[in-house]
């Protein structure tokens, strides 16, 4: 549509729609529904007005204020981002981003006063309380620990633990932060113990995975065995030398028929510490050592069910019905 087109319509003159086009001047307030009509849209839409804002624009309203920050300083960026905050009271996610902001300006401005910096937390926790009370349930988890960083920050340590108990059923982990309200605390045993916990599960997890690329997916022979010294390494660190590592590549190699190499790496799982119980890495695991070493199944149960699991592969079984390694196998069981 032209300038002219347009005029004609609104019953003004194209000067007048050029000057609108150019922000010199604006249509007059009993224009907008008639100018909404001739443009196929509504006075909400044409004066970009939203009441919940996407995702997506929410980000390039970050991205805008991150520029003006960068050309023209924390001060106007901080003006600009209040006006758009005021425009879009109901929109979480542009409060969510709007902590972010406070804090780069916080941490970037170096010609921020102190009372612009406390200016900044006061709005930060102002923000960070406003989308926790919402309840909204894509935000309550990272927002429920920024307050408790920000209550430990500012010395409320018992108001950042009751905040951190409310993230424990939450998905995420929540460790860092538990670990310096201990720190805080003084509880430098505390702190490690839970450390500790989450390697071990972080550790074994990665085992397990590692465990099942070898045996579901398909890889190039060089490639699994690449995978095999990772899974040893990974053992290494955990067991302190000792693991199961042999009874995997027992059963990569028997089940590429390898046999002799699978008879070999089996004889050394049977011989090795592993064989009975392996050992953990004290260094790592010191708090929790006997905690995680503690079995409730028997030693010669749990052997039994580890023979099951053996003879359940097909390669494997057949190598244990060789008189050696009945021998050996029966050795192991009595051990």
């Amino acid at each position: 549509m032209t300038q002219e087109q347009l005029g004609f319509q609104l019953g003004v003159s194209s000067a007048a729609v050029s000057k609108w086009e150019t922000a010199v001047s604006y249509p007059d307030i009993t224009l907008l529904c008639p100018l909404a009509r001739a443009l196929g849209t509504d006075v909400d839409t044409l004066l970009e007005y939203e009441e919940h804002l996407p995702k997506e624009k929410a980000a390039e309203y970050t991205v805008r204020i991150v520029k003006m920050k960068q050309e023209l300083g924390a001060k106007a960026a901080e003006a600009e981002l209040e006006q758009i905050l005021c425009r879009y009271p109901n929109c979480m996610e542009l409060k969510y981003q709007a902590v972010a902001l406070f804090t780069t300006f916080g941490l970037q401005d170096e010609e921020g006063t102190e009372e612009d910096r406390n200016r900044w937390e006061r709005r930060k926790a102002e923000l960070l309380n406003e989308v926790y009370e919402s309840k909204d349930a894509d935000y309550l988890q990272p927002v429920t620990a920024a307050m408790a960083a920000l209550e430990m920050q500012s010395g409320h340590l018992d108001e950042a633990e009751g905040l951190l108990r409310e993230l424990a059923e939450a998905p995420g982990d929540a460790t860092a932060l538990w670990v310096q309200l201990y720190l805080k605390r003084g509880e430098t045993g505390k702190a490690l113990e839970l450390l500790q916990k989450r390697i071990w599960t972080l550790l074994t997890q990665a085992l397990a995975c590692l465990a099942m690329m070898i045996e579901k997916i398909p890889f190039e022979w060089s490639e699994i065995l690449e995978i095999c010294d990772d899974y040893r390494k990974l053992e290494e660190i955990i067991y302190d030398g000792t693991g199961n590592c042999d009874l995997v590549l027992a059963a990569v190699y028997g089940s590429a028929g390898k046999e002799q190499e699978a008879e070999d790496h089996l004889k050394a799982y049977l011989k090795s510490p592993a064989g009975s119980w392996a050992n953990l890495n004290p260094l790592l695991f010191s708090c929790i050592l006997e905690k995680i070493s503690r079995d409730p199944v028997p030693a010669r149960e749990r052997k039994e069910m580890m023979l099951r699991g053996i003879m359940a592969d097909e390669s494997l079984s057949k190598l244990c019905e060789k008189g050696e390694m009945k021998e050996i196998l029966q050795r192991w069981i009595e051990q």
